[in-house]
């Protein structure tokens, strides 16, 4: 009781701030917002392709599920991220676009109000609205917690807010999951995704304590670009960057390569709906056990890739961490059980553990320090690029071919996207090498 209750202090005097320590404040907010944030994602995101279903949803609407989303956020995070470097508030910006986001919640619960035969095309028109606040408000924080947490606390950092965001957001699946089997569709799911929207609304809450550190002048700027001038400057920005982007090598071979492998990744997740619904019959709880075997996983995980990181860096720990994860498709090419599927969801939440982990500190390590939101919403709008057309030719896969086959196939592609990683990790050793025999003779 005394622990407890000692948390409960910690808890109110980093909101308060009232701690000595801004690092350790920060980071402990930062567990925090990630907690409640993932509580309302988890609350609405493992249930949209099952909803999509229910909705009457076909194939091909199913693959624009992902696809609508990702065009809109290909649209969106080179504008929005070039505006969010010419702000000097960042975090009140950056709050903003995670409401405007987690607003269309709402909208996702309106949704059954429609008539039958316009509520899945409403659903893939909504999810893909929502991308637009949603995409600037994920490179905006991307480029704002590099401010937070420096460096060299990344590693142990991000695993521990990782971990209780599995954690936290697990159990929201496992309680989401039972309350749109108890409650008579459609009104679970309009619960539901009303309640996510009030605990997103406590999660931006939260972010907005999270302070940038003091010793930090990376992008610090005197005065704002008024609105009007960025909108009309934007073009030619655009293509200044695009050169300045180019003289990069290291930014362009991780970026490119990154193009690969979420392509490879990606490509097998519509398979995964489809197939746990349609083939095995899934419903909500089994959603929601699923994801409860991928976090019992990653509760080793975590910890092991944390350290794993700290000893061999974030680029090593993305290369062997992704050599696993082609086991997912593998699985389901051969199982006819949801149970199967289960049990080897905690090896690949082991796996998946490191990838998160690996991914996220890699992009920050190899964006350049200058204009770091910016470079970041240039990659993140590559990846997305991969993210349209993945869904859309794994449905493809899956009408040419049977499950068996198509699983299969985005098995070899996700070992291919890991090996390409390999490649990327081996020219920046020898680079590296390189530079300190040159500084050793000099």
């Amino acid at each position: 009781m005394a622990a407890l209750m000692a948390r409960i202090q910690q808890i109110k005097d980093d909101l308060m701030a009232q701690g000595s320590d801004l690092l350790e404040q920060n980071i402990r907010l930062n567990v925090y917002h990630g907690i409640i944030a993932n509580i309302a994602l988890n609350m609405v995101n493992p249930f949209v392709g099952i909803f999509a279903v229910r909705l009457g949803a076909t194939n091909y609407q199913i693959g624009l599920v992902s696809s609508a989303p990702a065009l809109v956020g290909l649209l969106s995070m080179i504008p929005g991220g070039k505006f969010i470097d010419t702000r000097l508030d960042r975090k009140r910006w950056c709050a903003t676009f995670m409401f405007l986001h987690r607003l269309f919640y709402l909208l996702l619960a309106a949704i059954p109000f429609f008539t039958p035969d316009k509520r899945a095309g409403v659903l893939v028109l909504t999810l893909a609205l929502m991308n637009l606040p949603g995409s600037i408000a994920n490179v905006s924080w991307q480029g704002f917690i590099s401010r937070v947490v420096p460096q060299k606390r990344r590693a142990s950092a991000f695993a521990k807010r990782s971990l209780a965001m599995n954690v936290a957001g697990t159990i929201a699946v496992l309680i989401a999951g039972r309350v749109l089997d108890i409650i008579s569709y459609p009104i679970g799911y309009q619960l539901v995704f009303a309640a996510a929207f009030a605990f997103a609304c406590t999660e931006i809450w939260v972010f907005r304590h999270l302070q940038e550190l003091p010793d930090v002048s990376e992008g610090a700027l005197s005065s704002e670009i008024p609105v009007g001038t960025f909108l009309s400057s934007l073009p030619r920005a655009i293509i200044s960057d695009l050169r300045e982007i180019v003289t990069k090598s290291r930014f362009v071979r991780f970026t490119l390569t990154s193009i690969f492998f979420y392509f490879a990744w990606q490509v097998a997740w519509p398979l995964f709906t489809l197939y746990q619904v349609r083939e095995l019959g899934a419903t909500n709880l089994w959603v929601s056990i699923l994801n409860l075997s991928n976090t019992g996983g990653s509760l080793v995980g975590y910890g092991f890739w944390s350290k794993y990181m700290e000893r061999n860096g974030s680029l090593k720990t993305l290369f062997v961490s992704t050599l696993g994860i082609f086991i997912v498709p593998a699985v389901y090419a051969f199982s006819r059980s949801l149970y199967t599927i289960a049990f080897f969801n905690i090896l690949t939440g082991a796996i998946f553990s490191g990838v998160m982990l690996s991914l996220f500190n890699s992009l920050l390590d190899m964006t350049p320090d200058e204009r770091k939101t910016t470079y970041i919403a240039y990659y993140n709008t590559a990846i997305t690029a991969s993210t349209i057309f993945a869904p859309m030719a794994g449905v493809a896969l899956l009408n040419l071919l049977n499950y068996r086959w198509a699983f299969l196939t985005t098995a070899a592609l996700r070992l291919s996207g890991s090996l390409a990683f390999g490649l990327v990790y081996y020219l920046e050793r020898r680079e590296g090498q390189g530079a300190d025999n040159m500084s050793q003779t000099a």
